[in-house]
């Protein structure tokens, strides 16, 4: 088997400038690739691609059909300079960075379609 380079979620969106305006001016994305209905962005070498589905729909429930866990290695940090744009999103879409049962402190975004982005360190 070779060496894996790296694992890259694919998520479908109902609207790509939606998602790109997201991850690009919320969070600190950055457009690397697009074309038509594609776009890939990436964070510090790490990326996510995007494919816009426009019927695309949470599950029957309503709910999230997935969450996205970003492992940074410093969470504070990345929270506090994103707090200015977080404060701008609606308080439904922004969980507060806190210490989790499992050993993680994180913090979590709501993307456009639903589903969660979970920004997370170890905690010592």
């Amino acid at each position: 088997m070779s060496t894996i380079h790296q694992i890259t979620p694919f998520l479908h969106v109902r609207d790509l400038e939606e998602a790109i305006s997201f991850f690009c001016e919320v969070l600190p994305f950055e457009v690397k690739f697009r074309e038509s209905d594609y776009a890939y962005v990436e964070l510090e070498g790490h990326g996510l691609r995007l494919l816009e589905e426009s019927t695309r729909q949470l599950s029957p429930d309503g709910k999230a059909r997935m969450t996205v866990y970003i492992d940074v290695p410093d969470v504070d940090a990345l929270y506090e300079t994103l707090r200015p744009a977080l404060e701008r999103l609606p308080s439904d879409r922004v969980k507060p960075l806190l210490n989790k049962a499992w050993r993680q402190r994180e913090f979590q975004v709501r993307m456009p379609d639903g589903d969660w982005l979970t920004f997370g360190a170890p905690v010592g």
